[in-house]
């Protein structure tokens, strides 16, 4: 998972510092902001632990297999187990075992961890791709909002220039006397005034790319360019109600599809629960061999002498024994090894007949959690209602204001061209002028401001759908 997410993300990275990505566009933006976010790693850090849990549920299916060894002194007056004699002295010995056990029955335990490992590691997936829409989301609102403050700084930089363009010809009027000083002064207060905007409009772009690198954790020292995006019209419309928008996330939402495998681990974990108060059986197997340096062998046995055993009844002759001498060596290890080497098999039932109703307490929290689990679900469910009839409901908002920005653009439009042919004609003067060009300023910056936050609203209803947030 670790890898899926960063070797993109250095690509994207190397793109950047050889220069082949000038600006970012929206995409870029999130892309960045997914790499650099602390709370996507750690969603990321989350789903491998669930992911571990679920090998680890998978690997209790094989049979345990363990190995031992030991090195053993036996001190003072004791039985040595290979002489079956008594003996005083220090006695070291060796024992090696290897010991297997595979369960072969435990109520289905097993087989339903590993059922609930999975969905849970599933819905560890699901969180993550929700904190990442989550971002997106938050990135594409900063995103618009530098964009549109760049586009009104463009409007406003326009209305300099054409202020600049009066103030000239008001000026060759002056000069020639066709004109009087007050319409140039007019111009020329409206000038300053509009240069005032445009500083304001600098700052408050300045404010939201800081609110943008913010964002995508970057450093503000750091080159940000954006590029102008191209809006589809799909973005701007919308042909669904709010059941069917509704019907459609339940299938998409990532926090519903990790509601719901969250709610299926809560049940497979009731069910192994359930599965302690079946017996347990299992088949076990163990091989072990020991050494010891008293295990001696005797060999090349010669007479040493005799003994006397006893006499005989009538002549009381002494009756004699020969006795031996041996070359005793230590057994070797490798022997000892072999012919100690004993097998075991067998097979074991365990069944918890009571133990302190601890199974019956765990049964109970299991059903509680998986109760819980299900409250969890409908409320996530309806929070996703709640969210979109409030998208829906914003969106509406969104389009009827824009639509009446637009309406009122091009009523200003009308309006000061009308008065702009009357003030160049002398008919009318510059304050009706200005007042005009001030309304029509007013309704275009009103229409910028309407229009990106329709694109943000469609956005949301697009993110709703399933939709990758994309201009």
């Amino acid at each position: 998972m670790i890898r899926k997410f960063i070797f993109p993300s250095f690509l994207f990275v190397c793109s950047l510092l050889n220069g082949q990505v000038n600006t970012f566009s929206l995409k870029q933006c999130i892309e960045y902001a997914w790499m650099n976010n602390l709370d996507v790693r750690q969603y990321i850090l989350n789903s491998e632990s669930s992911n571990i849990d679920l090998k680890q549920s998978k690997a209790n299916i094989l049979p345990s297999l363990s190995a031992s060894a030991g090195q053993n002194y036996q001190f003072g007056r004791s039985i040595d187990r290979f002489t079956n004699q008594f003996s005083n002295q220090t006695i070291r010995s060796n024992n090696f075992s290897l010991n297997a056990n595979l369960l072969l029955f435990g109520g289905f335990q097993t087989q339903n961890n590993i059922k609930r490992a999975n969905a849970t590691q599933k819905a560890a997936e699901e969180n993550i791709q929700n904190i990442k829409n989550q971002i997106a989301l938050s990135v594409a609102n900063g995103f618009l909002q530098a964009i549109q403050s760049e586009e009104n700084i463009k409007n406003l930089n326009f209305q300099v220039e054409t202020t600049k363009q009066r103030i000239i010809k008001a000026q060759k009027m002056v000069d020639a006397g066709t004109a009087d000083l007050s319409n140039l002064l007019t111009l020329k207060a409206q000038l300053a005034n509009e240069e005032y905007n445009v500083v304001t409009a600098i700052n408050a772009k300045n404010a939201s790319m800081l609110n943008l690198k913010t964002l995508l954790q970057m450093g503000n020292d750091q080159d940000l360019n954006l590029s102008m995006p191209v809006v589809s019209m799909d973005i701007i419309s919308n042909s669904f109600s709010v059941n069917e928008l509704y019907q459609v996330a339940l299938e998409n939402m990532p926090q519903i599809k990790s509601a719901i495998l969250q709610n299926e681990a809560a049940k497979y974990q009731t069910r192994a629960s359930q599965g302690s108060m079946f017996p347990s059986i299992s088949m076990f197997g163990s091989v072990s061999t020991v050494y010891s340096q008293s295990a001696q062998i005797y060999s090349n046995p010669t007479v040493s002498g005799s003994q006397i055993i006893g006499y005989t009844q009538n002549s009381n002759d002494a009756v004699l024994q020969p006795t031996f001498s041996y070359q005793i060596s230590t057994k070797a290890f490798n022997k000892q090894i072999s012919d100690n080497l004993g097998q075991s098999a067998g097979i074991s039932l365990s069944w918890n007949i009571f133990n302190a109703f601890q199974v019956q307490n765990q049964i109970q929290k299991a059903k509680i959690n998986e109760a819980l689990s299900d409250l969890n679900l409908s409320k996530v469910k309806n929070n996703l209602l709640n969210e979109i009839n409030s998208a829906m409901n914003s969106y509406n908002a969104a389009k009827a204001k824009h639509d009446a920005a637009m309406n009122n653009v091009e009523a200003q439009k009308m309006s000061f061209d009308y008065i702009q042919k009357r003030f160049d004609a002398g008919v009318t003067n510059s304050y009706d002028f200005i007042q005009s060009k001030n309304n029509l300023l007013q309704s275009q910056s009103n229409e910028i401001q309407a229009r990106y936050e329709l694109v943000f609203r469609g956005l949301i209803l697009e993110y709703y759908k399933g939709n990758p947030i994309n201009l």
